[in-house]
């Protein structure tokens, strides 16, 4: 037997190694594959299309405006409104909503003043906005935010059928030239990846505020779960849909047309982020958490075990078994890559494809300082 004249320390190594190889596997097939393989349902007719409102909150972010609303404002969709909130700018802001309320009939235009709320953030404004929508269904996305195409809005629209209330789209960045823009890109495919298959599993979480929609009847039944981690800098959104939403009424979004892309962010300001994420999981349910956190340290100590297991068999002239450790290493891999090929394809990603490996490298050899980081961030917003 091959394993039989092993010294022990290399056995351990070896049985963990084929632990985590087989846990990452199983994870894939059960969990994104749930997502990733299966046959997403086409579109109602335009006569079945729900009224549906989108709203957007705006602090200082004119320059961002000036370019989204008209993409917002011009969706092929047959009956939609935009309400703005304005959130104490002082810059143009209020000039250029009403500069587009005098073009666009579909714009609806909300005003705070400082005096209307002393709660920090965007939860105060977006909650005004939901109550100012005309329409039962809210769709969510930011300032920055500009869909992937005219049919973005259908597309959302469409998942409004039989018992679904809340669905989760995809949010990733624009497209720009640099290393650092398709990391960018690969961590929001990862990420919407894992929402999209916990969600297709039962357990909604990792809700984007980017792009989110959902019945008002869900905030006005659920306000104190809805202002109840207010003071979050990050994630608030997800939290409320762990909390506040059944699991059987949620689907997601997945096509090419329902994308929401944002401005890119420098790698301090996504280091950031990814801290307070950190936090708001916390406030998940257990078993989501448990699952998210068994699922990223299952991906560091594959890389450790993988090395580790590869000189072991070199040292100890272990020719067969080095072959049956690269052959796991290159399923692991294949499984991955299947995985991400299915997803990207999905959600418009695909330039992350042909650096798929590094850019995993990369983000889980991150994931212990962004978890150590976000133990030293305070849980604020700022």
């Amino acid at each position: 037997m091959l394993l039989q004249n092993l010294p022990i320390f290399a056995l351990i190594f070896l049985i963990i190694f084929a632990f985590i190889v087989v846990s990452l596997l199983l994870y894939y097939l059960a969990f994104y594959g749930r997502f990733v393989f299966r046959n997403e349902k086409k579109n109602l007719l335009s006569e079945d299309f729900p009224p549906i409102s989108i709203i957007i909150v705006a602090h200082d972010e004119a320059h961002h405006l000036i370019k989204s609303l008209p993409e917002l404002l011009t969706q092929d969709y047959p009956n939609y409104e935009v309400v703005l909130v304005n959130d104490n700018s002082t810059d143009e802001t209020p000039q250029l909503a009403l500069e587009m309320k005098n073009k666009y009939n579909n714009l609806h235009y909300v005003n705070m003043t400082s005096s209307v709320s002393t709660i920090e953030g965007q939860k105060f404004p977006l909650a005004i906005g939901i109550q100012a929508a005309r329409h039962n269904v809210v769709v969510l996305t930011g300032s920055s935010c500009m869909p992937s195409s005219p049919y973005w809005l259908r597309q959302v629209a469409g998942r409004f059928v039989r018992r679904t209330r809340v669905a989760l789209g995809h949010d990733t960045y624009e497209k720009k030239p640099g290393f650092f823009n398709k990391l960018l890109h690969y961590d929001a495919l990862e990420t919407s990846t894992r929402a999209f298959a916990y969600t297709i599993c039962k357990m909604p979480v990792m809700a984007n505020g980017k792009n989110l929609a959902y019945n008002k009847e869900i905030f006005f039944q659920n306000k104190e779960k809805y202002f109840r981690h207010s003071q979050l800098p990050f994630g608030e959104d997800c939290i409320f849909i762990n909390e506040a939403v059944k699991h059987d009424v949620c689907n997601v979004v997945a096509s090419p047309e329902a994308v929401m892309a944002q401005y890119p962010i420098s790698f301090s300001k996504w280091f950031h982020l990814k801290k307070f994420a950190v936090i708001s999981r916390s406030y998940y349910k257990v078993i989501p958490r448990f699952l998210m956190k068994w699922f990223n340290w299952l991906n560091f100590f594959f890389h450790v075990s993988a090395m580790a297991s590869i000189i072991i068999t070199i040292m100890l002239h272990q020719w067969i078994l080095l072959g049956i450790v690269a052959g796991c290493i290159l399923l692991k891999i294949g499984m991955q890559y299947l995985v991400f090929t299915k997803s990207a394809t999905k959600l418009d990603e695909k330039e992350v494809l042909p650096g798929l490996l590094l850019y995993d490298l990369l983000i889980t050899l991150l994931r212990p300082w962004i978890y150590l980081g976000s133990k030293f961030e305070k849980s604020k917003w700022k």
